[in-house]
């Protein structure tokens, strides 16, 4: 949990080789550092020899300091991710470029205003960061109203980033409070506040149960698919999830 990152592209392409059921995604590219037709070639290859087993989650991006080492304009990075989407989404007539059986679907990161409304428009899912539910389900209400007004109608998924999961019983003392959002004018502020239950305890962290009943929580805002962030190298934590939470779904 702690830079450097590996490459997003690169580590799925190793993984989906390494695999034959898993879906790989990215969660998620920075859209304007990458050229939308070099993007489009690799995904498509990445969908074409892995059948399909990959989705595309894409953002504007917030580090300041990245966007300057690549010589990219930080105050347009909302307009180049929409171009980056249309691009990827409909390249040029003219050029030859792979293409796959099923078309790797376009998830749109992002909490504000403008990124439901991108997601809504030109996306084939919403993939934003740890909402509580009651927020996910306002969030979500316009997302369809927006696509149900454009006259969309294909298919769309709702997912959920997570901020932390664990396995953890409750701190002697209470749980802590969550860290203070950074000021505003940050670039660090694109984060929302923590999702914190009425007890303190951080949603997605706690006992299988509480887990299972957070996860049904999100459910009924209508979250469809989750990306849990164990933050961890080992796999005792996704084998445990495995084999005390996932068998409630």
């Amino acid at each position: 949990m702690h830079p450097p990152f590996l490459e997003p592209l690169a580590t799925c392409a190793w993984a989906l080789g390494s695999t034959t059921r898993i879906t790989l995604g990215t969660d998620i590219l920075v859209a304007p550092y990458r050229h939308p037709l070099l993007a489009l070639a690799m995904c498509n290859s990445l969908a074409r020899l892995a059948e399909s087993r990959f989705v595309l989650g894409v953002g504007i991006g917030y580090l300041i300091g990245e966007f300057e080492a690549l010589g990219l304009d930080y105050g347009d990075r909302a307009k180049a991710t929409e171009e980056f989407i249309r691009i990827f989404r409909q390249p040029p007539d003219h050029l030859s470029i792979v293409d796959a059986p099923v078309p790797p679907p376009v998830w749109v990161g992002g909490n504000s205003s403008s990124a439901l409304k991108r997601a809504a428009l030109m996306g084939d899912g919403w993939h934003p960061l740890w909402l509580p539910p009651n927020h996910y389900t306002e969030a979500r209400q316009r997302i369809i109203a927006w696509r149900n007004a454009a006259g969309i109608d294909s298919p769309f998924t709702f997912s959920f980033s997570a901020r932390f999961t664990d396995f953890a019983d409750p701190p002697v003392g209470g749980w802590p409070p969550p860290a203070p959002r950074p000021p505003v004018g940050s670039e660090f502020r694109y984060a929302p506040p923590a999702w914190v239950m009425s007890n303190g305890r951080p949603g997605l962290v706690g006992t299988p149960d509480q887990l299972i009943s957070d996860l049904r929580d999100l459910a009924e805002a209508g979250v469809e698919h989750i990306t849990l962030r164990f933050g961890q190298v080992t796999t005792a934590s996704l084998e445990r999830f495995a084999q005390e939470v996932m068998p409630a779904f």
